[in-house]
């Protein structure tokens, strides 16, 4: 392999006086440091305190899924369509209609199923999980409630129960 000379230079260095002797830095002396720039704080992209709880009430503090009573239990919100790492521009992600009572975390619990590995309770199909790419409308797509049967989440932070799924579904 044969080596270059390299990139030349296409303008001269500009010429300085040099700097007078003892003029420098002296050995110990403080280098001048740059302040870092102030952390913003995380964007907060969750639903806000008002329909967490319209959404624990809807749910009666309770697991959608296996239906635990989750008070006083490691619980959280599930988000039927997904935010994304970045959140997301869509105004439904942090509806009541989009958001569910789960026991556990992301990593435990039903709602650790629900995030790794949805196809073990047929997330999709109990309406637990709408596909991020899904046009669909969460408040018009049903939900297997441990407690309710085949209900739609209403916007007014209800169920309305559905008498025949077959009728719906089919």
């Amino acid at each position: 392999m044969k080596r270059g000379n390299g990139l030349q230079r296409t303008t001269p260095l500009m010429a300085k006086k040099p700097m007078a002797r003892g003029k420098g830095l002296k050995a110990g002396a403080a280098t001048p440091t740059r302040k870092a720039p102030a952390k913003k704080a995380p964007r907060n992209t969750g639903p806000t305190p008002a329909v967490r709880q319209a959404v624990r009430d809807r749910d009666l503090d309770t697991c959608i899924v296996c239906g635990v009573v989750v008070s006083g239990r490691p619980a959280s919100i599930h988000h039927r369509r997904n935010r994304g790492m970045g959140g997301s521009s869509d105004p439904r992600i942090n509806d009541v209609t989009n958001l569910l009572v789960v026991c556990g975390d992301g990593t435990s619990g039903c709602h650790g199923m629900l995030t790794d590995r949805p196809w073990e309770l047929d997330a999709e199909k109990h309406g637990w999980i709408i596909g991020r790419n899904s046009i669909a409308d969460p408040a018009l797509v049903p939900v297997l409630v441990a407690w309710l049967g085949w209900a739609y989440p209403l916007a007014d932070g209800t169920w309305q129960v559905i008498e025949d799924i077959a009728a719906v579904t089919s």
